[in-house]
């Protein structure tokens, strides 16, 4: 079988099976600048272009922790808003029809109070504030699978790149978080 084509990056082989490849997979821990990082166009070939790209993947660590707490926090006003909601709706249940009818009247717009609303499955799951979280969930996964590829690299540089993007992303978002019993596992 005569492999004398496949010379270098245009051949789109890419296997790195042979040594020809354009990307080839070192699989230990190492050092060095030469690195294919996630696509075939993303190689570093100098020590500028690698900085840069160690640069790039802290401020994607970085808002990858940020997203996280952007979740949570839309997720908790969400929350508060549905809660504060069905307590309004119980608080006027509750107070009963005043002796004062008129009275009554101006203030809640009629004499009987509707039971409280219960939303339905449909309502719920094409809610704006479940939507929002879909979108945000959906670009949480996509960042946490490049993340992990990028430190598949097994390159230290990247590796600690991406490990101080995440501690300094949690640094400057992780106070948000204040239950103790959330776990992050698997997020």
């Amino acid at each position: 079988m005569d492999h004398d084509h496949d010379h270098g990056m245009g051949s789109g082989s890419g296997s790195g099976h042979d040594g020809h490849g354009s990307c080839p997979m070192n699989m230990a821990f190492h050092t060095g600048y030469q690195e294919c990082i996630l696509w075939k166009g993303w190689m570093t070939t100098t020590v500028t272009e690698f900085v840069f790209s160690a640069l790039a993947l802290f401020v994607a660590a970085f808002i990858y922790e940020a997203l996280k707490f952007t979740r949570e926090f839309f997720l908790r006003r969400a929350v508060r808003n549905e809660a504060e909601r069905v307590a309004l709706e119980l608080q006027s249940k509750t107070a009963g029809p005043s002796t004062n009818t008129a009275a009554t009247t101006a203030c809640h717009g009629s004499s009987n109070l509707a039971p409280i609303r219960e939303k339905t499955y449909a309502q719920r799951i094409f809610s704006t504030p479940h939507l929002i979280q879909t979108f945000f969930n959906l670009i949480q996964i996509i960042m946490s699978y490049l993340i992990m590829l990028v430190f598949m690299t097994y390159n230290y540089w990247l590796c600690l790149a991406v490990i101080l993007g995440l501690g300094v992303g949690y640094f400057f978002f992780g106070w948000i978080k204040q239950d103790v019993y959330e776990s992050e596992c698997c997020h």
